[in-house]
């Protein structure tokens, strides 16, 4: 399989003023090809972002396969026929990324094989090699447009889900929605799942799509009147989810950005929104009563006991901290944690799951793909802050939610993410290529002082 590798340069370091650019033309993300594959895929690749979030609308029955992920596997097959795929998903720290995926899954593939229930482990590994290794492969080899574009077009799949889930609970009695739209869209505690399918996963892409769109924002790609509508929506729907960690992590990620961002844009995005949020707080705006249970009553006492199912979940770790003992060097393979657990379930944190199925070996190859990707995320802050620090925020995120959830291989937890990265790096090299030096043949009486993006380190 043929690997496109860029030409970019890898430490994003200034060029001297006799550097020779390369042909634009050559550059995956320097213009979008007029090829009618790139063409389709442009289409195609934005159409895949919108549904991303949406698990439980036109999934396949009793399958983990979704209108965005077939929509993914043309746009694959595609850019096999076009021009190949490209296996710097991860810059330098490609062959780390590898490494540790081949790692995770290896080790769950030992323990599945010593205690002879291996039917699972194909499925497990196909569905993280699919997320993990091809749909970054897809997305680095993208150009820059076709990522904006999918990105907005993230943000938008978010607030329309969100928008519908809000109208239905407010309009129609659970019982009407779960008859004639699905049972998942809203709890019988009156929790908010949209089309994620559960609460806590569409907190979880609220807080992905306000990255994306505070992202647009700061770059000046999307306008106040547009964001401010877009915002409001997804906040919504994350309030309505109810989820403690959906609404710590939204404070956190986004505190991130700002106070590693610019003055001027914190005074631009900051200011207005506390002072929208503190107004609304100190009039008594309505909010619902399922947020002021599972996440207020938290969040005032500052007792994490209180929020939802915190101690069920804490039952679960303190079991799976008490197996990992007998489970270091062997695994019980894929899926074999919820067999051995006494309560009949996997534990709720990626990271002992891993211990438990994978051994030491998985647990030590996932560790090592996030170490990847943060040291990759901080080679893009120093090319372009805002798309380093973006990409770190989301990770951040999503390195929470492991702490909270079973496996995320479906494409709703790893695939913002992975796009973040493919935007962040696209842009950081971008802004590479607009600071560099003018070459030497051209007249010294032009500046030769380098242009910088807006954000750009």
């Amino acid at each position: 399989m043929a690997a496109i590798l860029t030409q970019l340069p890898d430490d994003g370091t200034q060029q001297s003023a006799s550097w020779r650019p390369v042909n634009a033309s050559a550059l995956p993300a320097a213009r979008e090809s007029a090829s009618p594959y790139d063409r389709a895929i442009g289409v195609l690749l934005p159409a895949a972002a919108f549904f991303l979030s949406w698990w439980q609308v036109g999934r396949l029955p009793n399958a983990n396969l979704t209108m965005s992920d077939m929509i993914l596997i043309v746009c694959t097959l595609l850019m096999l026929v076009s021009r190949g795929l490209n296996a710097r998903m991860m810059g330098r720290m490609s062959v780390l990324w590898v490494g540790g995926i081949v790692m995770l899954l290896g080790g769950m593939l030992v323990g599945s094989t010593m205690h002879g229930d291996f039917t699972r482990w194909p499925v497990v590994a196909g569905q993280y090699a699919f997320a993990l290794l091809l749909i970054p492969m897809v997305l680095v080899n993208c150009t820059l447009p076709m990522l904006r574009k999918a990105a907005l077009a993230y943000v938008w799949g978010v607030a329309v889900s969100q928008a519908v889930g809000i109208a239905l609970v407010n309009l129609f009695s659970r019982d009407m929605i779960n008859q004639y739209v699905n049972k998942y869209v809203v709890t019988g505690n009156g929790r908010l799942g949209a089309f994620t399918g559960e609460p806590n996963s569409n907190g979880a892409v609220c807080v992905f799509a306000l990255i994306f769109l505070l992202h647009a924002v700061i770059e000046r790609r999307l306008r106040p009147f547009v964001a401010v509508p877009l915002a409001l929506v997804i906040v919504a729907g994350m309030v309505y989810s109810a989820s403690f960690t959906a609404f710590a992590t939204t404070i956190l990620s986004i505190g991130f950005i700002l106070a590693l961002s610019r003055i001027r844009t914190v005074i631009t995005i900051a200011l207005p929104v506390l002072l929208v949020v503190g107004a609304y707080v100190g009039l008594g705006g309505p909010v619902p009563a399922v947020f002021e249970q599972r996440v207020g009553d938290a969040v005032v006492s500052g007792d994490p006991t209180k929020a939802g199912t915190f101690v069920g979940r804490s039952v679960l770790i303190e079991e799976a901290w008490q197996m990992s003992g007998d489970n270091l060097l062997i695994g019980l393979g894929s899926d074999g944690y919820r067999k051995a657990s006494a309560y009949g379930m996997p534990v709720h944190q990626l990271y002992l799951l891993v211990l438990n199925e994978g051994g030491v070996v998985s647990f030590l190859g996932l560790c090592l793909m996030f170490a990847a990707m943060f040291v990759h995320g901080t080679s893009i802050a120093g090319r372009s802050r805002t798309d380093g620090v973006c990409a770190l925020a989301l990770l951040g995120v999503f390195f929470l939610y492991a702490m909270s959830l079973p496996h995320m291989f479906a494409r709703m937890w790893n695939g913002p993410p992975m796009l973040m990265f493919a935007l962040a790096s696209a842009g950081a090299g971008a802004a590479t290529l607009s600071m560099t030096r003018r070459p030497a043949w051209r007249s010294q009486a032009e500046p030769s002082e380098p242009e910088r993006t807006s954000e750009a380190g």
